[in-house]
This record gives C-alpha cells, structure tokens and sequence, in this order.
C-alpha cells in the first residue's frame, strides 16, 4: 500500500444523535420533579401554619351524667307533652369558658344536650325545619338548635358535645367575620362541620351585625333595622338607598355561602333581635321583613311582640320567635321552658287547677292567680284590674274550641269578670261580665253589647271556629263576632280577668273554667263532599295534601304509595274537605319497607277531626295515637312479629276505632262520633334509610265487597 492510498471510515465510527421531543420533556419532568422535591418541605410548612392558624384544635371536654335529682324537676312536665308537637327553637351564642353573659360553659351546654336527649328529643336540620314551616307534619318531640354569629367555641368544644348526644346544630354566620381569628370560625372549621353532617349553616348578614348612626344626634342602632344617617349629606338614607343597601348585603352574603360550597340559606336571623317593630323605615314603604321575606322562608328573632313561637301562625308570619339560652340559664328552667313553649291542644277541664300554667299579665309583679278564685292570700291593693294568661306561649295555634266559665260575686253591679279568647293574636276578643251587661271588646275596641238579667252570677259559653266567636250567657243572649282577619292571624288561647269601678268594691271570682277541643273541624281544601264508594286513594292524579293548598310529598302509583324528599317525616291526606263527613268505613293497605327500628309508617282515619287516628307500626311495634297532625297523644301500643311489612286495618264506626295489624295484634278504641277522612304519614330516624311506603290501599263503606 502505498502512502497516496485512502482507507474507509471504520465501521464503528458514530455518528451524532438526533434527540427528539420525548427527551426534553423527560428531562424537564425531572427537573420539576426536583424542584416539587424542594419545595414540598415549604409547602408542607405553610399548610402547616394555615392548619394551625385556620384549624383550631378541638376540646373533647367531660360527658355530664344526669341524675335523678338533676331530672325530678322537669321530668314529669316532658313525660306529659304531645308525642308530636311544633319544634321548639333554641338561641345560643358561644360555648366556651368567656364570662359574657352569652357564653354558656361546655359543662352547662353538655348537660343541656344530655337532657334533651335522656328526655327523647331529636334535634332537625334547617332542610326538616322549612318542611315543617312549609306545612308538613310536625315531627316526633324535636327542638331545633340554632348558634347565631359563628364563633370559634362551636368548633373548638361545640362539635363534639353534639356528636356526643347525636344532636344536630344549625349556624347563623355573619359571612364578612369568618376567618377573623381567634373569635370567629373561619372556613376551614366551618368546611369541617358541615362535612360532619352535624351542622348547617344560615344566614346573620355579611357585614351589617353593627350599629351606626340613625339620627343627626348620633344615636346608633341596627344597621339592618335602619336607615343610616348620612352626616356628610345631612339626611338620612332613602328607602330607595336604604332597601340596596341591605339587598347588597345579602347577595354578597349568598356569595360568600356559594364560593365556600355551602348550600343557599334559607333561614335568616336578626342581629340584636331587632325587626319591623324597631325601625326607622317609613310607612308606607319597605318594610324590613319585606325584604327578608323575598329571599328566605322564615326569619329569628329571640324578642317577639306577640307569641311566635315555632308554629303554623309563626310559618304564615315569617317570624319565628326563639328561646334565648344564656350563661346563667339553669337546667331544670331550660327543660321547664322547652315543655311551657310545646304547642298543645285547647283541652282542658280545670286550667285553674294548674297555677303554674297561668301568668300574670296585670304588670303588678303578682303570681298569685288567687285573685281571680277568691282564695288569694294577698289582696290586690290598689289595684281595680287584674289579668292573668293561660299558656300563652303553647297555645298560639289554638283554634276550634270551647270555653266554659262561671263568673260570680257580681254584687254591687260594678265590679265584673271576663275572658279572653284568641290571646296573643292580631285580634284578641274579650267577654265581660257584670251583673246586668255583656259587652264584646278587641283591640280596645267595642263589637257587641247585650244586656243581661240582672245576677250576682253569670255563665259563659264561648265558642271560637275559624274567624267568629261566638258568646252566649246564661243559655239565652247571644252574641257573635266575625273578625275580617285571616283565620290564621287570630290563633290564640285564652286569658281572664277581674275588676272593679271604684275603690273598696268587691271583687268577683271564678268558680268554674274549663277549655276543650271541638271536634268534627278541618284544615283542607273546599268541594263537594265525596263518599266513600267513590274513593280511589291510589289513583296517580288523586289529591293528597300536606296542608291547605300544598300537595303531600308523595309520588303515588298504582303500585305504591312512596313519600319523596330528603326530609325525615311525610305526611298527606286524602282529599281533605272533601272526607270530612266519612264514617263507617274500612281503610287496609300493607306498610312495607320498614328496614330498621327507627322508620315506620302510618295509616290515618277520622282525619278533619280535633280526634283523629293514626296507627303507626314500625318493624316490632305498633303504636296508636289520638290528635291532629301537629299535636298528637299516645293511646296504645302493642308488640308486633319482627317483619319488613305489616298488613293494617282499621275500621271507623260512630262509637268505635277497631285496629287489626297482620289479623292478630288488635285494638279498639271508643269515639264519640267523630268524622273524616284517611291519610298516611311515614317516618325515618335517618335520611340513609329508605322511605317506608304503603301499597294496595283502599277504603271501602261498611257492608261493601
């Protein structure tokens, strides 16, 4: 080989590669791997003081054992209320250790819970509280716990004393102070607690829980309740300004609720408890429950000019008064209050007998309703007039019912007796006796006058039914008043009163007074009466109502009867109006899906009437009950073969209730003649569980196949 010779490149020579796409992106991926590597320690630490900042630890504080000395004062008052009643609703502030009079201590709140369940009572959601309100059943013994504000203690001590006593608690946030520490909750506890399933959170403002000045004296009250002054323009707000104001407040309040995931509010609570009553607003003009009313179903207040307790005139209101529990509130008083407030039906034989139901109403600081028996130990004084109240607060729905008095010692024929009906309402009615007139006031006001034989003694019969009272004395003169209010604005129970026209008269007394229920009365829809033969309860287009005018939750077929929602009680009645006439008839129809202890379901007869009858069976027991319903007593119980489904019958005659579940567990029950029609109601201890339903049910008039 010569030197000028060239050779080939060897065969392993080689040649420069190519990198594609996948390689930068791999490499890039290992660089992010490693700076998410060194950041994660710097992340980890600022989650950390976020937790720490935003996430208060909580207190697993002491359980409080109740014992029969801590119960014997209120025990016997809760054992006889209504099985079913109007929720009573309950106001607290903070829990914690602060010596404000609205911070009540864990030791105090934990006893409160344990009392409330020892006694059976269940605590609602807001979703089972507007049901009610919306004019579904009232549910088993119930209170619905509300916390206004949203402080830090509810998390830090609250939730596990709830979770304790399988309570449910329901928060009124002022959305614009969340997350201002350490006083407020902030959004991540309050994500915590809705997670929990034991709270609920409402509506308290975004930011308008302060006072500013009203007037150009610099007087301050509610920002909510009042026009501000403007002191740089030297007048006050308009109602035009005034009403976008507050409008503004609430939608960024909605806001607020919607960015955090919190379902819309549908309950609102006034700050300070001031409303219509306490405003600047002219008339006419917006008014603030006005306003209210376009965006939630009902308002709070702990401060009511006229009883409003949870009820069906608080639900036509938008109102709903509150029982307020503050730092020094007693056990045995909290309980005591809770059973004076459950709405109960105007039955009664001697209400004098039971002095503690009575209040004084005269403003002379007296308990004493002696002064209206003759058997007072302390004479009234100066006084000429004396008054006292027969539960007025659980008596605020009473309608349909009958007062019977005897008013004596009508001597001089100055001093008189009277009573008052339809108490607490828009429009109270007083009867007055004296020993030769009758005289029919409301409001101040004169509606009717009669004059009487003249007696030392006097007997009243007053019936009160939808918007009339009627009065008649001594079974010969009559009077009648008829209110132009609706029905439901004139609710109320009854009062007395004593008086006299100069110093030194005798006073007069009572000797008798007794209140009951009427029966044959109906809250349903008008039409023609239908009979029974006509009746198909299972037709898909047949009308079941939970209330006048609103449709039952039902989704009906001809297979089943199946209550609908996510509510924990349902209740409809066939045609109501147009069955208030039934009687002697046979309703059958098989309860199924009872899957646990705590649903059951319930076939209604006699409904229209003050005495209606339901016979609910559950999975092994079958229980009966007497009253409408919102207002319903126990009246017998039977032990039932353990099964998913029971077979119910009952049979309605004029002096008779017979019950048969399954063929063999019986029951009979005595009327006296009461009528109506049939519903079903249907319950469940837990929104996991099914609905109970009814299928193949059927009403039929005695002696028809």
């Amino acid at each position: 080989m010569t030197r000028h010779e060239t050779f080939a490149a060897p065969a392993t020579t080689r040649r420069r590669q190519h990198r594609g796409p996948g390689h930068y992106a791999a490499r890039a991926g290992l660089v992010l791997l490693a700076l998410a590597v060194l950041a994660l320690p710097f992340y980890a630490a600022t989650e950390y003081y976020l937790y720490q900042k935003y996430v208060s630890t909580q207190v697993d504080t002491a359980s409080v054992d109740l014992t029969a000395t801590d119960t014997r004062a209120w025990d016997a008052k809760i054992k006889s209320l209504p099985a079913t009643s109007a929720p009573v609703v309950l106001a607290y502030h903070d829990i914690g250790y602060n010596k404000s009079d609205y911070v009540v201590t864990p030791a105090a709140f934990d006893a409160q819970m344990a009392a409330l369940e020892q006694a059976g009572y269940r605590s609602l959601t807001t979703d089972e509280f507007v049901d009610y309100l919306k004019g579904g059943p009232a549910p088993p013994r119930s209170v619905y716990i509300t916390f206004d504000d949203g402080p830090n203690g509810l998390w830090v001590y609250g939730d596990r004393i709830l979770a304790r006593h399988h309570m449910h608690g329901t928060v009124f946030l002022i959305t614009g102070r969340v997350d201002q520490r350490p006083y407020y909750l902030s959004w991540q506890e309050i994500q915590r607690m809705a997670d929990s399933g034991r709270w609920d959170f409402q509506d308290h403002t975004h930011d308008l829980h302060r006072r500013g000045a009203v007037d150009a004296t610099g007087h301050t009250a509610s920002l909510l309740a009042n026009r501000l002054w403007l002191k740089a323009e030297n007048r006050l707000e308009t109602p035009e300004e005034y009403e976008s104001r507050i409008t503004a407040d609430i939608k960024r309040s909605f806001a607020d609720f919607a960015d955090h995931g919190l379902p819309k509010p549908q309950v609102f609570a006034f700050p300070f408890s001031e409303a219509t009553e306490k405003v600047n607003l002219p008339k006419p003009g917006p008014s603030l429950q006005g306003l209210m009313n376009r965006y939630f179903t009902a308002t709070m207040t702990n401060d009511s000019s006229r009883p409003l307790t949870a009820s069906r005139r608080a639900a036509k209101a938008r109102v709903v008064q509150r029982l307020e529990v503050v730092s020094n509130t007693k056990l045995d008083h909290l309980m005591s209050d809770i059973a004076h407030w459950t709405q109960v039906a105007p039955s009664d034989p001697a209400p004098l007998s039971h002095p503690e139901l009575w209040k004084r109403s005269d403003g002379n600081g007296q308990a004493d309703i002696g002064a209206f028996t003759g058997k007072s130990t302390t004479a009234p004084g100066a006084a000429r007039y004396v008054s006292a109240d027969y539960r007025g607060m659980s008596s605020v729905d009473w309608t349909g019912y009958q007062v019977d008095a005897t008013v004596d010692d009508l001597g001089d024929g100055t001093n008189q007796g009277g009573v008052q009906v339809r108490h607490g309402s828009q429009e109270p009615v007083d009867i007055s006796v004296s020993q030769g007139s009758l005289l029919l006031s409301t409001n101040g006001k004169h509606v009717g006058e009669a004059k009487l034989t003249p007696s030392t003694s006097h007997r009243l019969h007053i019936t009160v039914k939808g918007q009339t009272t009627t009065v008649r004395v001594d079974g010969t003169v009559t009077l009648h008043h008829t209110s132009r209010l609706p029905a439901t604005d004139i609710t109320g129970g009854i009062g007395i009163r004593v008086g006299i026209n100069r110093a030194g008269a005798a006073w007069s007394k009572f000797t008798a007074l007794s209140v009951r229920q009427l029966t044959g009365l109906f809250a349903g829809s008008s039409g023609a009466q239908q009979s029974v033969s006509e009746a198909d309860l299972m037709a898909p287009a047949s009308q079941w109502l939970s209330a006048p005018g609103v449709p039952a939750p039902f989704h009906i077929s001809r297979s089943a009867i199946e209550p609908t929602g996510r509510t924990l009680s349902a209740y409809g009645a066939y045609q109501p109006g147009r069955t208030q006439g039934w009687t002697g008839y046979t309703v059958a129809g098989t309860v199924q899906r009872l899957s646990g202890s705590g649903v059951s379901g319930a076939i209604w007869v006699r409904v229209g009437s003050a005495l209606a009858i339901s016979v609910q069976v559950g999975r092994d027991q079958l229980n009966v009950y007497s009253g409408d319903a919102d207002n319903q007593q126990l009246v017998g119980t039977r032990s039932l073969t353990a099964a998913d489904s029971h077979r119910v019958s009952v049979t309605v005659t004029g002096g008779s209730t017979a019950i048969a579940v399954d063929g063999s567990a019986r029951m009979t029950l005595m009327a006296k003649s009461e009528t109506g029609g049939v519903a079903f109601s249907a319950y469940r201890d837990t929104t996991r569980h099914s609905w109970p339903t009814v299928t193949d049910l059927k009403v039929t008039a005695q002696g028809s196949s």
